[in-house]
C-alpha cells in the first residue's frame, strides 16, 4: 500500500474563506451578546445558524451547498440591518467589546458573502 495518498480538502480558496467568514461572524455575534448589546434573545439564534451552516458547507461535497452558507449569511445581514443595533453600535463605539463584536460580525459576513459568491461562480465549490 502506498503512503503517497493525496487528500482533497474543501478548505482552500473561496469555499474555505466562506466557511471561515461564517465562523468569524458567529464569533462576532457572540461577543455582542456577551458584552450586553440590547435586543438579543436569551439564546441568540445567529451563532447557531452560522456555525451549523459552516459545518454543513465544510462537510458536504456538493457544489450548491455553498448556497446554504450564503442564505445564512444573507439572513443575518438582513437581520443586522433591520434591527439597526449593529449600525448603532458601530456608529457609537462607546463600549469597546460591543463595537469589536459588531465589527467582527460585519467583517465575517462580508467575507462569507463575497467568498460564497466567488465559490459559486468560480466552480471551486465542486469536489
Amino acid at each position: 500500500m502506498s503512503s503517497n495518498v493525496v487528500h482533497k480538502t474543501r478548505f482552500r480558496g473561496p469555499v474555505g474563506a466562506h466557511v471561515v467568514g461564517l465562523v468569524v461572524a458567529a464569533i462576532g455575534v457572540m461577543i455582542e451578546y456577551l458584552t450586553g448589546v440590547p435586543g438579543f434573545p436569551t439564546v441568540p439564534p445567529g451563532p447557531i445558524i452560522l456555525v451549523a451552516a459552516a459545518v454543513v458547507v465544510a462537510m458536504v461535497a456538493w457544489r450548491w451547498i455553498v448556497v446554504l452558507g450564503l442564505v445564512a449569511a444573507a439572513f443575518l445581514s438582513v437581520g443586522a440591518v433591520a434591527a439597526g443595533t449593529t449600525a448603532d453600535v458601530l456608529a457609537e463605539p462607546g463600549v469597546i467589546g460591543q463595537f469589536l463584536g459588531a465589527l467582527i460580525q460585519v467583517l465575517g459576513l462580508v467575507v462569507a458573502l463575497v467568498a460564497g459568491v466567488a465559490a459559486l461562480f468560480s466552480g471551486s465549490a465542486r469536489r
